[in-house]
Formats: C-alpha cells, structure tokens, sequence
C-alpha cells in the first residue's frame, strides 16, 4: 500500500514540470495577392477549321499563397458586361495560365445569344482562392474582341440529273439529301432545304421544313409542285438549284449557314388539277367567269385526262381554268390542237397572250387534255342529223325502232334538238342518232331537271343504268344541245289541242269555232298542222281552248318567209292580230311550240 503511494507522487510531480515548460513562437504567414492577368490576343477571329485548334491563351502572376500551388483554385469570368452579372466561368486549380480552343469559345459566345459572325467585346477577369474558397482575390479585367463563327453546311443529293418526272410515277420518290450537322453552342438547329430555277438568287424560295435531322426526301408530285411554283414552266426543262439552311428556331425565321446551291436539269410535268373549265370568246359563254356548268365544265375521264363536247366558234380564242371563277391559273396552248397528236399544253404565263385559237370552223368540238403527256386534242364532233328517245319511260318502252314522229327529236338549230315526251317516273331512256340501231347513244347521269340540265355523255360514258327518267311522270321537253353538251329536261306547259279563229277564217270571228274544220292536228306533243283556207286581207288569233279568249298565240307576220315566223303568246300578240297572206287560198298552218315557230304554206 504504501508502494502504490509513492508512485502516484512521483506522476503527479512530473506533470507539473512539464505544464510549465516554455516552447517557441508559432509560425506566421502573409496574406495572398491579386493576380495579375494578361491576354495572348487582344482580338480572336477564328473559323470552323480553328474549333480544335488553341485561339485564346490567358496568364496570371503567382498569388503568393502560403500553401503548395495544388491548393490553389483559379475561377476566369468571361461576360460581355462590365459588372459581370452572368459570366461564363472556367474553373483550374495550380496552373497559372489556361487555354482556349475555337469552339470552346464559339459555345460560349453562343451560349451568350450572340449573331454569328459579328464581333463582341468580352470582358476577361479571373478571381483567385484557396482551394476551399478562402481568401478570393480578384484580378485585372482584360477585353479581347471575339467574333463567333459557324460550321459550314455541305448539301449531298442522290443524283445530279438530270430528273424527269412523270405524273404517273407521282408519289414515287424523286430524289434525297443528305447534309453535315451544323450546331451552335448547345442551341437546337433546324434545317431547311431551298429550291429556285436556274439563275435565281433565292429571294423568294420554295422551302422544305426537315426539322432537326440530317436527310430528307422529295417525291416527284411535290418536286413538280416546287418546281412550278418557283417559275418553272410546267412541262418544260429546266435547271432546279437547291441548297440547306440552318435555322435557330422551328419558326425557320432566323437563317444561320447556307450551303453552296447545287444545280439539277428537271423536266417538269403540268400538274393535275380537280376540275377543268372552259371559257373564252370562242365559247357561247364567251369571257364571263365563272362559266357556265356544266355546259363548260369538263369530265375528268381518269386519274390524267378531262374531256368535254363544246361548241366552238371560229375566229375566237379561250384557255382552261382549274378553278371556276379565277384567273389566278390557267392552262392553253399555241395552236388549235387539231394537228395530228395534238398540242403541247402550256400554264399560266406560257400561254400566248392571244390565247388559245378556236379551229377554222365553227362547230361542236371534243377537247381531251392530258396531264401525263402535256398535251390537249381538239376533235370535230359531228352532230347528229337525227336523234331518237328509247327506254321504258318512254311510251315506246325499249322497243327500237321506236315511234315516229312522236318520239323524233326536231332540230332546233345546227347543234340543238327538242322534243316535247310523255316520261314515266322510275323508267329510264336513251338518246339513239339512228333509229332501229343501237351501235351509237347519247344520256346522262341524272333526271336534267336541275338548274343548268345535265351533262350529256357519249357512248360507252353513258351510265349502265341509262338515263333516269323524272320523278314524277308526265309531259316533258327535254332540250340536248351538242354546243353545249348538255340536255335539259322541264315539264312541258305548252297546249294540247290548238284551235284558230278571226275574220281570215270562214268561222270569223264567233268564239267557239266550228270543228274540227279550224281545229289543229296535234302532230306530236308540241306540233299542230291545220289546212284552211285563209281570207287576204283579215287576220286570226290561235287559241288553246275553244270558245274560251283567256289565252292566245299569235305572230306579227303572215308565216310565209322562208323559216316561218316568230309565235307569240298573250300580251306579245299584236293587237291588230297575224295577219293573213296576201292572197286569199288555201294554206298549210305548222306550229310548233319547241321551236316556238309558225309557218304558212300555201297548198
């Protein structure tokens, strides 16, 4: 016990001795200064071939940190203002200068928004530390004036040419490009291609949006479209230039790069428009627009080709619309396409400013236009001398010959017949040139009762089904005009039983008149003949119900010149009434309420 004692005595003393040893002072260190900064270059103009080359090196003094140079944290602030509110920093520890590639600073200055290739004053300071961050300083500001730069674009098309394109190959591709990638600093780029004819300056370019990708594609219909609408005659050789464009944005309102246009010789075709009309001073339309349907409209016959039947006088001219009412496009060509194989079709400013020439001759003319082989034909149709009603909305039903005269058409005029018919709804007819024969017809798609009638078609163009007969049953005339290409088909109010009076006729006056000596023979359903003897010097009325002065028809001659004589109804009739011929006889009276004629013959 007494061991133990001493021993914590001996340990206690020894720790009081070393309590009050005296050591040496702690060590001192000064304080770091700012570094002092300076600039390999005062102005940087770099290209895209400097991006990985070194166009910028910064240099500072030492700060004179109390520490090894590893310790050491360098941060350069670039920004382009003064106050260095948003700078770019670049970050290095221990070294005391720093280097700069092209597109190191061509992303920075990017970064910063500014316009490719004009110059910017970059303010240029650099803050020193301990790695930790402790005791920063701050340097000198140097400026160094940098221009940024872009890549260069490089177009690659799939061929060089030279295209022909073909409408019947319209969605088929006609050509592809490829292109290099062209960025800016970390912005998302958006490319473009321009295309232009041959010697233009792309002032006014057609553009194909590709989006970010680096290829795309034209087929032949879009490359046509382009083509045209750049002012490349449709139908024509021609030389297409197109180069990629890089853009900012996807409004593509901000152009960066262009690449060098390259040329392709294009043959273009003349587009496929919907419809197709016809007007000009040729036509019985003349130069009104829009013209009138369907007689001037054409047929579209297939995925290429429009056809109509119009009549077409000799001396004018017309052109061909895609869109009725417009004269914002039209189609024409050179010469009257009756050559053998036809004429080259022209668009918008190609067609002469004389239009197209109506033929020699003034008659009913087939025109077909095609679109795949740029050309339009103009035929001679030659108008029937005769032409027959068939079908079983007809009295007649189908049986061919069918009856005459009461199913014969009557000639109007050089290109128009007439005929007043008893129609039976839900029946059906054809239209015969012959009589007896079935090798040629004429019908349509629909009843011809609505406004402007029906197109009328030819031979194999004639629906199956024939043509429909109107909805409800009843006395019609149906007009076909072969000038027009149409058929009209109204209901007939004409009379069905004629009867004549005045001082001319043994009856006189007296109302009602004898019969049937003064009444009519109804020839067919609008032709009355009547023979009679008529009194020189007295004249006559033609009533449509005897004994009755409600209605009249009448005429302001005696009916003898050659072609008969205008009929008149009601109030049109001269109050001094038609007069008789000039010497007293015996005559041959024809009306006819489809040509609205009446004629005298003497017998």
């Amino acid at each position: 016990m007494k061991s133990i004692s001493k021993s914590l005595t001996a340990l206690f003393f020894l720790s009081l001795v070393a309590a009050c040893t005296k050591v040496d002072k702690l060590p001192f260190y000064e304080n770091g200064k700012a570094v002092s900064l300076t600039s390999s270059v005062t102005t940087i103009t770099p290209s895209a071939a400097d991006s990985n080359a070194v166009v910028l090196r910064l240099s500072w003094s030492n700060p004179e940190y109390a520490t090894d140079s590893a310790n050491q944290k360098f941060v350069m602030e670039m920004d382009a203002d003064a106050d260095f509110s948003a700078p770019k920093r670049f970050e290095v520890l221990g070294a005391l200068e720093y280097s700069f590639t092209g597109k190191t600073l061509n992303d920075m200055l990017a970064g910063f928004g500014f316009t490719p290739g004009q110059p910017f004053s970059i303010n240029i300071r650099v803050v020193s530390s301990y790695a930790n961050n402790n005791e920063r300083y701050t340097s000198n500001v140097v400026k160094v004036n940098m221009t940024p730069y872009l890549i260069p674009l490089t177009l690659t098309p799939s061929t060089t040419g030279p295209l022909v394109l073909e409408v019947s190959h319209a969605s088929d591709q006609a050509i592809s490009f490829t292109w290099n990638s062209s960025g800016y600093g970390n912005n998302t780029i958006y490319y473009a291609l321009q295309i232009d004819k041959a010697g233009g300056d792309f002032s006014s370019p057609q553009i194909i949006k590709y989006g970010t990708g680096n290829s795309g594609g034209i087929t032949v219909n879009d490359l046509n479209t382009y083509a045209i609408n750049a002012g490349v005659t449709g139908g024509q050789t021609n030389d297409l230039q197109f180069r990629i464009v890089s853009y900012l944005d996807d409004t593509y309102t901000n152009p960066l790069v262009k690449s060098t246009a390259i040329s392709i010789t294009t043959t273009t075709y003349v587009p496929i428009p919907d419809n197709l009309y016809i007007v000009g001073d040729a036509t019985l339309g003349w130069w009104n627009n829009p013209v009138p349907v369907p007689a001037q409209q054409f047929t579209k016959v297939d995925a290429y080709s429009f056809s109509i039947n119009v009549w077409l006088i000799a001396g004018g001219s017309y052109l061909f619309l895609p869109v009725n009412g417009s004269w914002d496009h039209k189609y024409g060509g050179a010469t009257d396409g009756t050559e053998a194989g036809g004429t080259t079709l022209l668009k918008d400013g190609a067609v002469p400013g004389s239009n197209t020439p109506a033929p020699a001759t003034t008659g009913v003319y087939k025109i077909t236009v095609n679109f795949q082989t740029n050309k339009f034909t103009v035929t001679q149709v030659q108008v029937p001398d005769n032409l027959f009603i068939v079908g079983d909305a007809t009295p007649g039903g189908w049986s061919n010959p069918v009856p005459v005269p009461s199913q014969q058409f009557t000639k109007i005029d050089a290109a128009t017949f007439a005929l007043v018919v008893h129609l039976n709804a839900g029946g059906s007819y054809l239209l015969l040139p012959e009589n007896g024969d079935w090798s040629h017809k004429f019908g349509g798609a629909t009843d011809g009762t609505e406004s402007g009638g029906g197109a009328l078609k030819a031979d194999g163009a004639v629906p199956g089904s024939n043509t429909p007969a109107p909805a409800t049953s009843g006395m019609y005339k149906i007009e076909v005009s072969f000038a027009t290409n149409t058929y009209k088909v109204t209901p007939y109010t004409g009379p069905d039983q004629l009867f004549i009076v005045g001082d001319a006729t043994p009856g006189g006056w007296s109302n009602p008149v004898p019969t049937p000596t003064q009444q009519f023979t109804q020839l067919s359903g609008s032709e009355f003949t009547l023979d009679l003897q008529l009194t020189a010097g007295g004249s006559y009325l033609l009533l449509p119900m005897n004994g009755s002065w409600d209605h009249k028809f009448g005429g302001a001659t005696d009916g003898t010149e050659t072609g008969g004589a205008t009929l008149l109804a009601d109030g049109a009739v001269p109050g001094s009434n038609t007069p008789a011929p000039a010497t007293t006889g015996n005559y041959r009276i024809n009306v006819n309420f489809l040509t609205g004629k009446y004629k005298v013959t003497p017998l």
